[in-house]
């Protein structure tokens, strides 16, 4: 039922995608759960959407647990998603830590931040990397912001190698600089 409800969904019968998810939600499939919640979400099915990744996070989806965060946080629930947030991140989901960090970050702790973004670039988060970086370069770790903006460069992240490339510079790598700019531009 899932994977028809998927297929179909794919090539835009969104109304008989629905109909499957619903009944493979029915029967517990978490994943039905949370991508029907996507489908309601996109429809503008807000609050049905919200009790489907309820559902499915209540049974331990990781990806629902996310969804339900960043509904949360479009709604202004800004607690509240960082509570699912963080939950998503403790089991296991690179795009929960990276947003979570950047909640933290914004909210002022820094060292909370620091460590969810070092562990989502554990994960190969490029994002996570470059921001890191941009952290730990405001916080005066030359050394460690240019290993993160490496990192995040060497895997074809434009601004990590904008902001590699300025540290050079600044540091007087003059020509690997340039280098980095010019890669970032292409």
């Amino acid at each position: 039922m899932h994977n028809l409800a998927n297929l179909l969904y794919r090539y835009g019968e969104d109304a008989e995608a629905e109909h499957w998810f619903r009944c493979a939600a029915a029967e517990g499939h978490t994943r039905a759960m949370n991508n029907l919640g996507v489908l309601l979400e996109q429809v503008g099915s807000y609050d049905e959407a919200e009790a489907w990744y309820r559902r499915a996070s209540a049974a331990g989806n990781t990806n629902a647990m996310y969804n339900l965060a960043i509904l949360l946080y479009q709604a202004g629930e800004v607690g509240a998603a960082h509570n699912w947030y963080h939950r998503a991140a403790v089991a296991g989901n690179v795009d929960a830590m990276y947003n979570l960090a950047r909640l933290l970050e914004v909210s002022g702790d820094l060292d909370e931040a620091e460590g969810w973004y070092a562990t989502a670039a554990d994960e190969g988060d490029l994002d996570a990397m470059n921001n890191l970086g941009i952290l730990l370069l405001d916080r005066g770790a030359f050394t460690q912001a240019r290993r993160y903006f490496r990192r995040a460069a060497d895997g074809g992240h434009s601004q990590a190698m904008g902001n590699l490339a300025d540290l050079l510079r600044a540091e007087g790598a003059h020509l690997e600089a340039e280098t980095w700019h010019r890669r970032a531009a292409g």
